[in-house]
Formats: C-alpha cells, structure tokens, sequence
C-alpha cells in the first residue's frame, strides 16, 4: 500500500509528463477567451459600450458596414427584444441580396405591432 506522499508524488511525475500532451492543451485552450474582433476595426477600437458592441455585431452579420452608426442608434434607443426578433427573422433568408432592408422593415413592422398592442 503507498502512502499519501508517495501518491502525490506520482500525480507530480504524470502531471510534468502531460504537460506537452495534447489533451491538456485543449483543455486549457485559452483562443477563445481572447478580446473578440469585430469585422471593422478602424470604429471597434472606440467601442466602450455595451450597445456599442451589440450595434457593430449587427452591422457585421447583417454585411451592412455603411450604416454601423445606425445600428449602434437602434442599440442605444429602440428596444433589445424587438431588434433581436427582427434579426432573427433576417437571418430566416439565406438568399436575401440585402439582409439590411429586411431587417429595417422588420424592425419597423415590430414596433407598429408593439404600438398598437399599446394601444388597445
């Protein structure tokens, strides 16, 4: 039978062995941790705000860089869960020439629904 100290100094001795190993890199892969570029670095090193990042993660997946201070507005002031409705709803068109459109009429359908809801 080992003693208690023996033990430990096996886990040692496998432990500085396993170090190279791949499984542990994988395990301890630290990538994906790193800071997360955004598809336009020039306007993501100004970015300090959480609508900030959420507008330039829009503007990225929907390929609309022109109009990034524009989705960094809606971030800023229109509702989270309505921008997040619409975007899925675009992302439903693989095909679609212009994604952006058809999140802006999107959007804008959601928020008269949200209105009238209101209203009644």
């Amino acid at each position: 039978m080992q003693s208690l100290k023996d033990i430990l100094k096996d886990i040692k001795k496998e432990d500085s062995e396993n170090k190279d190993s791949k499984k542990q890199k994988e395990l301890f892969d630290t990538t994906e941790f790193e800071k997360k570029k955004f598809p336009f670095s020039k306007k993501a090193k100004y970015i300090s705000k959480e609508y900030q990042a959420y507008g330039m993660k829009l503007a990225g997946k929907l390929g609309d860089s022109k109009r990034a201070s524009m989705y960094i507005k809606w971030a800023k002031e229109k509702d989270r869960s309505v921008l997040e409705r619409a975007y899925s709803f675009t992302i439903d068109y693989p095909n679609a020439k212009d994604k952006s459109r058809i999140f802006m009429w999107k959007v804008k359908e959601l928020e008269q629904e949200d209105k009238h809801e209101k209203e009644e």
